[in-house]
């Protein structure tokens, strides 16, 4: 016979370590949750419940980069849509170019008289509606050959390397340390909040866990920047304990679980 024997984790941005200034996305926690015990068959971990605000940019530093034969232009941070993008990016363009938008199709048309070359290093190229490493020659005019895209980040990953998940992502290509993907289903400036209303549960192996490491990606696993707006998580733990009628009380139990998270 099993019993388990649960204890949940409150987690703060507001009290972690971070490692990535105001970003708020890297967060160490200094708490032992588990101790290895003989008894313990194996422990389980689950992401319960997150609030994580909408507080990162459309336009952000992983993707504020246009690159010309003209010359390298750096995007303002924020949240934009097709209208305000345009006015945004040929402010910092200047006159020699213009562009237009196809409310039909979403797609841009870039113009410069004389040609112009978007180069490969680009990395503004989801929101313009190009290819990722590809060269665009233009002898004047460029329409560009998707529609531009402005709904910024879809879904984010809540990451711990402590507790050896090996869930798998195609991202990455195979096992990752993901806890928990929650969709971003909110407006920008709004707060996403997610309960694991399917209780998924990650087994991990019965070892010493002394602190928690938090990491909080977008789809494409590019940290986020929450721009210094707190993230809170609650995190639970399942200890599946053995032989409980035969070798242990229930008051054994609990301190020994009490004495892992001392």
């Amino acid at each position: 016979m099993t019993i388990t024997i649960s204890n949940q984790i409150n987690l703060s941005s507001s009290s972690a370590s971070i490692k990535n200034g105001s970003n708020n996305s890297v967060m160490i926690f200094n708490i032992p949750v588990i101790k290895k015990e003989q008894n313990i068959l194996y422990n389980q971990v689950s992401l319960i419940n997150a609030q994580i605000p909408v507080s990162y940019y459309t336009i952000n530093e992983s993707n504020n980069l246009l690159v010309l034969s003209t010359g390298s232009f750096t995007l303002i941070s924020g949240n934009y849509n097709a209208t305000s993008f345009k006015t945004m990016l040929l402010t910092l363009l200047g006159v020699s170019f213009s562009m237009t938008l196809d409310n039909s199709t979403g797609k841009y048309t870039l113009t410069k008289i004389g040609g112009f070359t978007i180069m490969p290093t680009t990395t503004c190229y989801k929101i313009l509606g190009i290819e990722k490493n590809v060269t665009y020659v233009s002898s004047g005019t460029l329409i560009f050959p998707y529609p531009c895209n402005f709904l910024g980040i879809n879904r984010l990953k809540i990451k711990s390397s402590v507790f050896k998940t090996n869930n798998l992502d195609s991202n990455s290509n195979g096992h990752s340390d993901l806890l928990a993907t929650i969709p971003v289903n909110v407006s920008q400036y709004s707060l996403i909040t997610y309960d694991n209303l399917v209780n998924f549960k990650n087994i991990i192996h019965n070892e010493d866990v002394n602190f928690i490491d938090i990491t909080i990606t977008d789809e494409t696993d590019t940290i986020v920047n929450f721009n210094g707006i707190d993230v809170h998580l609650t995190i639970q733990i399942d200890s599946i304990f053995d032989d409980f009628e035969s070798k242990n009380s229930l008051q054994e139990l609990l301190k020994i679980q009490n004495n892992n998270l001392v």
